[in-house]
């Protein structure tokens, strides 16, 4: 039986803080607000990720009850997307190119595939599971690792300044199969370590353009909200730490 959301939600917040996934870095929400409207994003990766939930919830719908993705790939419209800061804040963002397609790597390759979809984008969401950071998917010859070095090659090609996040869907799931939060979070500060020196160098030399990676649950409301906006400033917070390396 699932935990309750608020449980899911305090459990969330714990490994969130402990791991150090998200990067808490003090910024002026009006300044993140500013940054964020108006830009345009695109969301990618494997099969049964949570694009499709993902995109639900850009939406403000409900998200859908099964996987229904397309093996040759359905582009979706792009559409405007408002989101909550604190403070009563928004965020108004173009959500282009969304694919509803199950992320096989042929239409991945195809050039009116994945680069479609990431060309003109100021950020790609690189949509991934917390099974696929467990099982280590992101090592040589493995599906997420594939991915990434596919993402290597067509950067030269996208915009200059493109960022590029990770978000670890279905973090609810782990949750609710364990009741030592703490051991957890042990774990998935490994873990996340371990990504992120992939991703980097799996990036070279472009590797400045990756914020790193956030835990979110498509599924549970309460923790993708409040996912959503951390992975936003965390986005934010690392362009800027950019920026003023490059001033210095």
């Amino acid at each position: 039986m699932p935990i309750p959301a608020t449980v899911a939600l305090r459990a969330f917040l714990m490994l969130a803080t402990y791991s150090g996934t998200h990067r808490h870095v003090s910024r002026a929400v009006k300044s993140v607000r500013a940054w964020w409207s108006g830009k345009k994003i695109a969301v990618i990766g494997p099969v049964a990720g949570g694009k499709d939930s993902f995109l639900a919830r850009l939406r403000g719908r409900d998200i859908p009850k099964a996987h229904a993705g397309s093996p040759v790939g359905e582009q979706v419209e792009a559409f405007k997307v408002k989101l909550a800061l604190s403070h009563g804040q928004e965020i108004d963002m173009t959500c282009k190119g969304v694919i509803n397609t199950g992320g096989e790597a042929a239409f991945r390759d195809d050039p009116a595939g994945w680069r479609a979809v990431c060309e003109d984008a100021d950020v790609i969401f690189y949509v991934m599971t917390i099974d696929d950071l467990a099982r280590k998917r992101f090592y040589r010859g493995r599906r997420v690792r594939q991915d990434l070095e596919w993402l290597f090659t067509v950067l030269p090609h996208l915009r200059p300044d493109v960022l590029v996040h990770i978000l670890i869907n279905k973090i609810d799931l782990e949750i609710e199969s364990h009741t030592d939060y703490t051991a957890l979070a042990v774990e998935l500060v490994k873990e996340i370590a371990a990504l992120d020196r992939a991703v980097r160098q799996i990036l070279h030399p472009y590797d400045a353009r990756y914020t790193g990676a956030t835990l979110i649950s498509m599924r549970n409301k309460q923790i993708y909200t409040r996912a959503i906006q951390e992975a936003l400033r965390s986005i934010y917070a690392a362009l800027d730490a950019t920026h003023a390396r490059q001033a210095a």
